[in-house]
């Protein structure tokens, strides 16, 4: 007979798998977990692991394949290193993310509170056996399957200046090793990066203590990417900054992990 896990026995496996850099294989990804469960265990992690002095002040978020979100525990400022055991490979999306001028008020108004934009690279990678296949509450539990972030400098953003034809016209490429290994027009999963904000401020407000100026969001992939031990990987968006990585070998000298 398989018993399902309860909140604490998940939070305390993948805390553990972190821990050890060994992935967690439950026995079943049970069906009985919801998104509250979901985000309990997440915050059961991050406090467990002292991610954050009193709440988050960065997120992922997606609408797809329903609205979700994470906080992230690691931002990097570009250029930076991500260390793999062996010759492994590692999956990468190129993303945009975004940064509070002011704390908001409401739903309404979070997206005319941005102040900044900037290329970003999330990281890819799960503590479950499996979990890149898991199902959706189960990867959502994980982190959102997030690693690591890495962002690009930051430049200037207004809400005004923007239509939505812009959106659907950017380009971006990912670059391997000075190779273009993908490049896409317009291709953010939902057509508008800025979609999922007016969501987020309720989410936060209900599980964090809200968002806050100087908080930062990454918004969904517009191109993945694997990439391997050895690999340099520019990310470029038209018009802005590019955000560089290096995946080395674990011992490799001059990681700028923090």
């Amino acid at each position: 007979m398989t018993f399902a896990l309860n909140n604490h026995d998940i939070a305390r496996a993948l805390v553990e798998a972190r821990r050890s850099g060994k992935p967690w294989g439950p026995q079943q990804f049970h069906e009985g977990l919801s998104l509250d469960d979901a985000y309990a265990i997440q915050a059961e992690v991050a406090e467990a692991l002292a991610w954050f002095e009193g709440r988050p002040k960065a997120w992922k978020v997606s609408a797809l394949p329903m609205h979700n979100a994470a906080p992230l525990p690691q931002v990097l400022p570009s250029p930076a290193v991500w260390p793999l055991g062996g010759t492994g490979g590692v999956l990468i999306e190129a993303e945009l993310a975004f940064r509070f001028a002011r704390t908001p008020q409401s739903a309404q108004d979070v997206q005319a509170c941005l102040g900044t934009v900037c290329v970003s690279i999330e990281i890819v990678d799960s503590r479950l056996v499996g979990g890149m296949t898991a199902p959706p509450v189960w990867k959502l539990l994980d982190q959102g399957l997030h690693a690591g972030l890495v962002i690009g400098a930051e430049r200037p953003f207004s809400l005004a200046s923007l239509t939505g034809a812009e959106w659907s016209t950017q380009t971006c490429q990912v670059v391997v090793n000075g190779k273009v290994a993908s490049q896409a027009v317009g291709t953010h999963p939902t057509g508008d990066p800025l979609s999922a904000l007016p969501w987020l401020f309720d989410h936060a407000a209900h599980y964090t203590g809200g968002l806050r100026a100087g908080d930062l969001v990454t918004t969904g992939a517009w191109l993945t990417q694997m990439v391997h031990v050895g690999d340099a990987i520019d990310v470029e968006f038209e018009g802005f900054d590019a955000a560089r990585l290096e995946i080395l070998s674990i011992g490799t000298s001059g990681s700028e992990m923090a």
